[in-house]
Parts: structure tokens; C-alpha cells; sequence
């Protein structure tokens, strides 16, 4: 039974880089970014996955658009359907695909249990948003463990603020994403705001009260320091690369070996962290603070905050904002 097996949060990163739709904020930057994705070693790495002695939470992705692979999706189907280490898969979809000829089939083909899906808001490039949230209510009524997410503009605040109360009536978490570096402008030159940095502080007050949760509001928009926190990368959660190559995570270069190659070894002691920025929301949540004051879901972006503890004590034991 995995209930017995330590947990190992995994972030496999797939370099799929297809995608329907081009945001001119995208923060994967599929479009400068050559596809890089492999069916026949996607396949050997997942099976490796599977069968190690962890109760594995495995986040495929980011990079591109699910619903245009078949053999992605066909991957995510065996780890649903086969008694194995993993508990949880999750990926991320704009819902741009047919409900009829390509969501609900895939979601039909599984066992839901094990499945987790962000569907990403891009509501500036998918017009119909009605049919969006109809198509992420059905998601949910499969069984499936979801949330909706989209990117922080701070010149969408408003409207941002009318999708927080529909998924809160809808009973879906919003999880959203910091905006990372400039937005490109319509004549398809960058514009001159960096972000994180450049969110005003008005513009921050507005968000901490629609953010999901504090953690990742100190570490996606404050933009605190993680430089000294203990962090379970290298023991309890890992980066994996399209190769099949470990680190602790995407920030730190240290190899602990290929998981096709190499015996399966991790660190035997938490890592101090040696970076100062951590704004990928997947690899923050390694963090041992979040342990302090969450639960985890099967899915690595869902935590759930602990009964019983004060509001302020939430942003408490954070480092001071890098930007300072």
C-alpha cells in the first residue's frame, strides 16, 4: 500500500512545447523554446516512477498543451489505470480542446482518483469563458481533483476579482500564477515593467486578498528570499528533467543521477536553500514551512491550510522580500 511509503513530490518537466494558444504573457515560454519531448523515454520514465518504493505526487509539465498529444495523454492513462507508486498526476490545460471528441473521452478512459488538472484561465485569448467554467465543473463532477488558474495581470484585477467569488461559489480552488518578467505589447515588443518587482503596492494589497494561499502569495508576489529555508528538495521531492536527469530542483544544477541509469538515491537530510528566488509555484511548495501549516493534496499546487491556526501566523517565518 503507498499509505506506508514515504512521500516524494516529483516535478517532471517534458519539454513538450506545443501549444493552441500564444499568450503574450506566457511564463513557459513555449514559443522560443524547441520541442524537445520523447514518447519512447516519457514512457521508460514514467514506468520507472511507478514502480520505486515512495508514495509519489507527480506534476508533468509546464511547457506546452496536454490535450494535443495523444501519447502524453496515453502516459497519464497507464499511470491512472495501474496499481503503482504514484498517487497523484496532475498537468495543466487551457480547456481549449472538444469536451465531446477529446476531454470527456480521456477523462472517461481513467480512474479519476489519481488525478489532478490545472485548467488555466487565458481569458484573453479564450473568449467563451461561460463554456471554460462549464467545462471545468464537468471536470470536477469525473472526480477529479481541480483548480483553476491564471496569471496575475495587475491591470485585470476587477475582473480577476469577478472569477475568485464564481470558482469560490463553484467550490474550485483559484490558484494563480505570479507574472514573471514584461509583458509583450501589441506591436509585439516587450513592454518596460519587469514583474514580480514592478506589482505595485496597491496592486499587492488587491491580490493578498484574492490569493489561494499566503505561502504562495509571500513567495509569488512579495517575493521573499528562500535563501536559508529548509527545503525537502533532494529528500522529499525532486526535479526531473526530459532526460531523466535529478536535482533537488530547477534552481539547484546539483545531479543526484539519471533515473534510467543510475540507482535511485536521494539526499538522507533536507537542503538549505542556497537560492534567493523560488517563483515556480510547483517547486516552492517543497518548502518544508508549507508541512508547518498545510496539507498536501494529490496535486502539487493544491494545499489545504490546517485547522485551528491564526490568520497571521500564515505569512509568519518567511524571509524578507528580495527586492528590499
Amino acid at each position: 500500500m503507498t499509505e506506508d511509503l514515504p512521500y516524494l513530490g516529483v516535478r517532471y518537466q517534458i519539454k513538450y512545447h506545443k501549444c493552441n494558444l500564444d499568450c503574450p504573457y506566457c511564463i513557459a515560454n513555449w514559443q522560443e523554446s524547441e520541442n524537445l519531448f520523447n514518447n519512447e523515454r516519457f514512457q521508460a520514465i514514467i514506468r520507472r516512477l511507478s514502480g520505486l518504493p515512495y508514495r509519489i505526487c507527480l506534476r508533468i509539465g509546464v511547457g506546452g498543451e496536454p490535450f494535443t498529444s495523444n501519447e502524453i495523454l496515453e502516459g497519464i492513462r497507464q499511470i491512472c489505470n495501474s496499481e503503482n507508486s504514484v498517487y497523484g498526476v496532475s498537468f495543466s490545460t487551457n480547456l481549449k480542446a472538444s469536451w465531446i471528441n477529446t476531454i470527456e473521452p480521456f477523462l472517461d478512459s481513467l480512474n479519476t482518483a489519481k488525478l489532478g488538472i490545472g485548467c488555466t484561465l487565458h481569458d484573453t485569448m479564450i473568449h467563451d469563458i461561460d463554456r471554460f467554467f462549464e467545462k471545468a465543473c464537468l471536470i470536477k463532477e469525473k472526480g477529479v481533483e481541480i483548480f483553476i488558474g491564471l496569471v496575475a495581470l495587475p491591470d485585470r484585477i476587477a475582473q480577476i476579482k469577478k472569477y475568485h467569488e464564481r470558482c469560490r461559489d463553484l467550490g474550485i480552488p483559484l490558484i494563480m500564477n505570479g507574472l514573471i518578467g514584461k509583458i509583450v505589447a501589441e506591436d509585439g515588443k516587450p513592454g518596460t515593467l519587469d514583474y514580480p518587482q514592478a506589482y505595485t503596492s496597491e496592486e499587492l494589497a488587491r491580490f493578498k486578498e484574492l490569493w489561494h494561499s499566503p505561502h504562495s502569495y509571500k513567495m509569488l508576489l512579495e517575493g521573499c528570499s528562500t535563501k536559508g529555508m529548509v527545503c525537502a528538495a533532494g529528500k522529499n521531492y525532486i526535479y526531473l528533467n526530459h532526460q531523466g536527469d535529478i536535482s533537488p530542483c530547477s534552481n539547484i544544477k546539483q545531479k543526484l543521477g539519471n533515473i534510467l541509469t543510475d540507482p535511485f538515491l536521494l539526499q538522507p537530510e533536507d537542503t538549505i536553500c542556497p537560492v534567493s528566488k523560488c517563483w515556480c509555484g510547483n517547486e516552492n511548495q517543497a518548502l518544508r514551512i508549507v508541512d508547518q501549516y498545510y496539507e498536501r493534496s494529490r496535486s502539487l499546487r493544491i494545499i489545504k491550510r490546517r485547522p485551528g491556526i491564526p490568520e497571521e501566523d500564515f505569512y509568519q517565518g518567511y524571509n524578507k522580500n528580495i527586492f528590499l
